[in-house]
């Protein structure tokens, strides 16, 4: 067995490949409530049948739920901070509401702090609906510049992307986010956290299509929803004003290549015992009249410095090596 040390400034390139899957999220989804695909929660607190509060969130599924067939797409939420004059009104855990603790959560994972606001049109949002990408479905996360989202209400249809943002793009704790804007107005309508795979959408804000006298579950409405209603009721009521949500899956495949250069001089004797006789003199092939050595390359192996072997590489045939050949084996690992 031979060995060779890799020149890690020729012989080791690293490289990123993207690959995307284009998913649309239809009305057909965001209809409001009673859908037979939706998935909702029942006091996950208190694990109790009564009084029912809603849960934390709804799963959306592109069929039934219990069907083995069906896959989770997104989940569905609403929150609003400690400093909305909503805060402490309404259903309630202990002493912090349920709304509060979703919005702390968000805030913590994508701000960096629960303390800390979104910032939408320049507005601090105290109230803020979220839809997660389920990651089985993300993967690794939004593509940059392929997120859309269309919204209806009382005043209107809007629809809005973040296009542009893979050049201006920006990043915080959170990964990368980036605004979501009016197509019409340019105007912040939402924002979108790729890594997380997270589309905040604001409760209220005058660059949205809706205002506080549209019903959004039976006869409740935005105004008065916030704060008495359940999370599941907001939940129903968001998706039945988004008509369609666009966006790009995206897997960054991470790849290192090793190229595995086998020169004139190299690699050209075996450490097989049967290749020399007991004389210690090289066999040569039966009936062949070629005086010089060589050798037929089956495997690669890639060693770490105190030689323990990593990974092994197969060629599909012998590749044959000698004094006046050169090989060069190209080993990529994906990760």
């Amino acid at each position: 067995m031979s060995f060779k040390t890799f020149d890690l400034a020729h012989d080791v390139a690293s490289l990123v490949s993207a690959i995307n899957e284009v998913v649309t999220i239809s009305a057909s989804l965001f209809s409001g409530s009673g859908e037979t695909n939706v998935k909702t929660f029942t006091n996950i607190a208190t694990a109790s049948a009564a009084p029912a509060l809603g849960g934390y969130w709804q799963t959306v599924f592109d069929s039934a739920p219990t069907s083995q067939a069906s896959t989770a797409l997104f989940d569905v939420t609403y929150g609003f901070s400690t400093g909305t004059q909503l805060s402490g009104v309404g259903l309630t855990y202990g002493s912090i509401d349920e709304k509060t603790k979703v919005y702390r959560e968000m805030a913590s994972m994508l701000l960096g702090s629960a303390d800390a606001r979104f910032t939408i049109n320049s507005v601090s949002k105290n109230e803020c609906f979220f839809v997660l990408i389920k990651r089985g479905l993300m993967k690794d996360e939004l593509k940059k510049g392929a997120v859309s989202v269309v919204l209806s209400g009382s005043t209107g249809v809007v629809t809005a992307s973040d296009a542009g943002a893979a050049t201006s793009f920006k990043q915080t704790i959170g990964g990368d986010y980036a605004p979501i804007y009016s197509g019409s107005s340019a105007v912040e309508l939402a924002q979108v956290w790729y890594n997380a795979g997270v589309i905040v959408i604001p409760a209220s804000g005058v660059q949205l299509p809706w205002s506080g006298s549209d019903a959004w579950s039976g006869s409740v409405l935005l105004t008065s929803s916030q704060s008495g209603t359940t999370i599941d009721s907001l939940a129903y009521g968001l998706r039945a004003h988004v008509q369609k949500i666009n966006f790009h899956n995206q897997t960054n495949l991470y790849s290192t290549v090793y190229f595995c250069r086998a020169t004139n001089t190299e690699f050209n004797y075996s450490s097989n015992p049967t290749y020399v006789d007991t004389t210690q003199r090289i066999r040569v092939t039966s009936g062949s009249n070629v005086l010089q050595s060589r050798t037929y390359i089956t495997t690669v192996g890639l060693f770490d410095a105190n030689d323990n072997l990593l990974a092994v590489g197969k060629i599909n045939k012998p590749i044959t090596k000698a004094p006046d050949t050169e090989s060069i084996f190209r080993i990529r690992l994906d990760y």
